[in-house]
């Protein structure tokens, strides 16, 4: 029989994934120029024509014995590094590839992350509507998903109703901006307040209170409109990035956590999201697609 766990997942299997099966269905049926799907965030535009030559060029040119060997559970140091600067230079940071590890996309981002910092009975806090895995993430680690409203009519995140669901036992609070499934970029004026709010609740609280921002939407904004970058707001911040949108790669499941050398327990996160990479069965990033990224 299987778990009792995997069993009250079934009751609550995600309805998004069930409308892309009945989409692939459907498609069978009726062809696939007749079915609208607007499911699951699969981008209907083309990879970068330089991510092809990218593939081609690395496959031609690199030992494949190194290529298609493991490397450190976080990823190759110089594919970090790269990451690195590339983030420094955009949005004036310090980051090494100490910083940054590699991650099966977004998803394996944030397993990892609620693996290195939640602890069971903590609570996670999220704005409605949210990303429905969010609850499977956090139950998976013992944690609780606590959802809040954002405002009515804006979907800006309402900072009151956060401050009253704020408890001794909250966590992390997680920011996913633009945001799926609204498409609302979060106002600058509300991430200095959430990140004025967290402060004052860490030290009423005597703890680190997190913030994750789940960023796998931020380049797809238009018109001029600027997300504002999480780590130049809060120290205590966990950046979850994925290359499944910017480079139309979802099925390649590569992505990266980046935080600040000055948050709390720096040292220690950067070696327990290395082991939490391995403890849950993921290894290491693909290795063919670090290098690609980079």
């Amino acid at each position: 029989m299987i778990s009792r766990k995997m069993q009250e997942s079934l009751k609550g299997s995600s309805v998004i994934r069930q409308m892309f099966e009945e989409g692939n269905r459907l498609a069978k049926i009726y062809g696939a120029e007749n079915v609208f799907d607007f499911s699951i965030g699969n981008p209907n535009v083309k990879p970068p024509e330089r991510v092809k030559t990218a593939i081609k060029e690395i496959l031609d040119e690199e030992d494949p014995n190194f290529l298609h060997g493991y490397m450190s559970n976080s990823g190759y140091p110089d594919v970090r590094e790269a990451i690195a600067q590339d983030i420094n230079k955009k949005h004036g940071l310090d980051l090494t590839f100490k910083n940054i590890a590699m991650t099966v996309g977004a998803g394996g981002g944030l397993s990892i992350v609620f693996s290195t910092i939640i602890d069971p009975g903590d609570e996670i806090i999220t704005f409605s509507p949210y990303f429905g895995p969010y609850r499977n993430y956090a139950d998976y680690c013992g944690g609780k998903l606590v959802v809040v409203p954002s405002l009515m009519g804006s979907f800006q995140p309402d900072l009151e109703a956060l401050e009253a669901a704020i408890t001794p036992k909250t966590k992390a609070v997680i920011i996913n901006n633009p945001n799926n499934p609204t498409g609302v970029v979060y106002k600058e004026k509300d991430i200095e307040g959430l990140a004025a709010l967290l402060e004052k609740k860490s030290k009423e609280y005597g703890k680190t209170i997190y913030v994750v921002a789940d960023d796998p939407y931020r380049e797809i904004v238009y018109d001029g409109v600027e997300v504002p970058y999480m780590l130049n707001y809060y120290t205590n911040t966990l950046i979850v990035y994925s290359y499944s949108k910017s480079l139309s790669l979802p099925g390649e499941r590569i992505g990266y956590v980046a935080y600040l050398p000055e948050m709390e327990q720096a040292e220690e996160v950067e070696i327990c999201l290395s082991n939490a990479t391995r403890n849950i069965g993921y290894t290491n990033a693909p290795s063919l697609f670090q290098r690609v990224v980079a």
